[in-house]
């Protein structure tokens, strides 16, 4: 993570399972069960190796443990948002969610109600992906008219995408040395 020193991924290939667990935790929002499933999949050769066991194990997630993972995912600008982990805050604060403007606020604490109502789970968003407010309200709005089973896919793949962003971020390249 960013002002964090990059973690080397042989350390938590060599850490125990207590340690390698608490290691992949802020890689995936609250998901201690999901972070014990993966360390169960070490050593990894790198960290696109660790976000592809992350990945892997996010799919494997039958629906209520995939609703379970989701329900432990903040709103987008949550009434109060140092309930959030630190990841997420630091995700939501860049594009000004921590404290957003009035009419945002208002506009998101809308559309989170509208989403939760129907379908059951926060709405999931890579906010890397997106470069300002607007976009991200427009993904929102477009995605309140998908299925159930739609927004299950959209959210599952989110999930999978910050997941990666947090892994290179998290950890330190690996070196290759010449044959």
């Amino acid at each position: 993570m960013p002002g964090k020193e990059p973690i080397d991924i042989s350390d938590l290939n060599a850490a125990d399972a207590a340690a390698a667990i608490a290691i992949i935790v802020p890689l995936i929002e609250r998901g201690p069960n999901l972070a014990a499933r993966v360390t169960k999949r070490r050593p990894f050769a790198g960290p696109d190796e660790l976000a592809a066991a992350i990945r892997a194990e996010i799919l494997e997630l039958d629906n209520d443990e995939l609703i379970a993972l989701f329900r432990r995912h903040p709103e987008l600008a949550p009434a109060a948002p140092d309930t959030m982990t630190a990841e997420s805050r630091q995700e939501q604060g860049r594009l000004g969610l921590a404290a957003p403007v009035a009419g945002v606020r208002e506009r998101l604490a809308e559309l989170n109600a509208l989403y939760t109502r129907k379908f059951g789970f926060p709405f999931i968003i890579a906010l890397h992906r997106h470069d300002d407010i607007s976009s991200v309200i427009a993904a929102f709005e477009r995605r309140l008219d998908g299925t159930t089973e739609s927004e299950m896919a959209a959210a599952r793949e989110e999930v999978a995408s910050v997941s990666r962003r947090r892994v290179l971020a998290a950890f330190a390249p690996v070196e290759v040395t010449p044959a």
